[in-house]
């Protein structure tokens, strides 16, 4: 229990680094993760935390992108598969979770399962690609990295409040 307390102190401490030193250097960062073998951006202030868990809970008469309930710190958050629900995968076969928990101030406890945390990506070392006027709505940006990755910034904001985000029930 001790290693848990000392990983999740860790990781708030270097949240809060993290935060202080983009405020400071004016440098603009954005979180990448990836999912269904796409690779995404997200702004740091839309999300809580990246956790791994070891299981999730399921819940009938769901979706099959909407992969179950999980308890992080006494909060439970329903969890979606984000590439299931984009329609890029089949959803992850259970096991250990990497949640990327969205920030409370959107008002749902919502969690997206990924695949991998990438870390961060400095927009600086990223070029703007043209956007297509047809994106969908949590679409922000889309980007090219040196290697010619190409990045989707998405806005949770808009994603979480999409309707058929929302009712995952069948």
């Amino acid at each position: 229990m001790q290693d848990k307390k000392s990983l999740r102190e860790f990781q708030t401490q270097l949240a809060e680094k993290l935060k202080s030193a983009q405020g400071a250097r004016g440098v603009a960062s954005k979180l990448g993760f990836l999912a269904g073998g796409r690779h995404w951006l997200v702004d740091l202030d839309q999300v809580n935390e990246v956790v791994t868990v070891s299981g999730l809970t399921e819940a009938p008469w769901v979706h099959d992108w909407f992969v179950g309930v999980a308890s992080v710190r006494g909060v439970l958050y329903g969890c979606t598969d984000l590439a299931a629900f984009l329609g890029l995968a089949e959803p992850m076969p259970p096991g250990e979770t990497r949640l990327l928990l969205v920030h409370p101030k959107f008002g749902v406890n919502a969690a997206l399962r990924i695949e991998q945390a990438l870390g961060l990506r400095a927009l600086a070392d990223l070029r703007r690609e043209p956007r297509a006027l047809a994106g969908e709505p949590w679409e922000v940006a889309h980007w090219r990295d040196a290697d010619e990755q190409a990045w989707i910034e998405i806005s949770m904001r808009n994603l979480v409040a999409l309707p058929s985000f929302l009712e995952a029930g069948l």
